[in-house]
């Protein structure tokens, strides 16, 4: 018999506060030509390509960022791991797409 204990995963859920659940930009239609590259984003003004690769740079999973440890004269003494599990999303008021994020 096997005896070993099974090591338990823990999921860590991940918030994205803001988030635009039907952005306007998906209604808009792409201009791209997908048989020619020459004629297709990023070569060529697409409002939907534009709008759509920036909401799928939005993280979807925990990620590990290094933190300045500050003293107190504000001079960088080292650096700190830590995770995060919550960002914020800033986004487009005309298209409603993400133009950034913070945590």
């Amino acid at each position: 018999m096997d005896f070993k204990k099974k090591k338990t995963e823990i999921k860590k859920t991940f918030k994205i506060n803001n988030e635009n659940k039907n952005p306007l930009y998906k209604k808009i239609p792409c201009k791209c030509d997908k048989s020619n590259i020459e004629k297709s984003y990023p070569l060529i003004e697409c409002i939907h390509c534009n709008c759509e690769k920036a909401n799928n740079s939005i993280p979807d999973k925990p990620f590990i960022v290094n933190e300045p440890i500050l003293d107190k004269n504000g001079k960088v003494t080292g650096t700190k791991k830590r995770e995060v599990t919550e960002i914020t999303l800033t986004n487009c008021e005309k298209y409603g797409s993400c133009i950034g994020w913070r945590f």
